[in-house]
C-alpha cells in the first residue's frame, strides 16, 4: 500500500516538475519587441484612420499550445487587406487569461495605431 502512495506521489510530483513544459506540443508566438513606424518616416495626415488587430495564442493541460500571439500576427489583423498601408504611432497591449493554475492559458497581442502611405 505504501509503495502504490509513493508511486502516485511520484507521479504526481513529477508531473508538477514538467508544467508547462509544453510534454506534447508546442508552437505559439509571443512578442518581445518590435519596431514601429514613426509619423515623420510615412505620409502621415491627419486624418488618418485608426485600426486595432489583435492575435492569440493558446494553452490547454500544460501539454498542448497553438497560436500565434506575436506582434506580427496583430499588425497584419489590423491592415486587412490594405497591401500598401502601413501601422505608425501604434501602442500594443498584452493580456493574458488563466483559468485554474494554468489548465487553459490564452494569450492575447492587441495594437492600435494609425494606417499611412509609404
Amino acid at each position: 500500500m505504501f509503495m502504490k502512495r509513493l508511486s502516485a506521489f511520484s507521479l504526481l510530483l513529477g508531473l508538477l516538475a514538467c508544467s508547462g513544459c509544453g510534454l506534447i506540443y508546442t508552437n505559439i508566438r509571443s512578442p518581445y519587441s518590435y519596431r514601429s513606424a514613426a509619423p515623420s518616416e510615412v505620409k502621415a495626415a491627419a486624418g488618418d484612420e485608426i485600426v486595432s488587430g489583435k492575435a492569440c495564442d493558446r494553452s490547454v493541460l500544460f501539454l498542448v499550445a497553438w497560436g500565434d500571439a506575436g506582434y506580427a500576427a496583430a499588425v497584419k489583423d489590423a491592415l486587412g487587406a490594405r497591401t500598401d498601408a502601413v501601422l505608425y504611432d501604434v501602442k500594443c497591449d498584452l493580456k493574458v487569461t488563466s483559468v485554474f493554475l494554468g489548465a487553459y492559458t490564452k494569450t492575447c497581442t492587441t495594437v492600435t495605431g494609425r494606417v499611412g502611405k509609404l
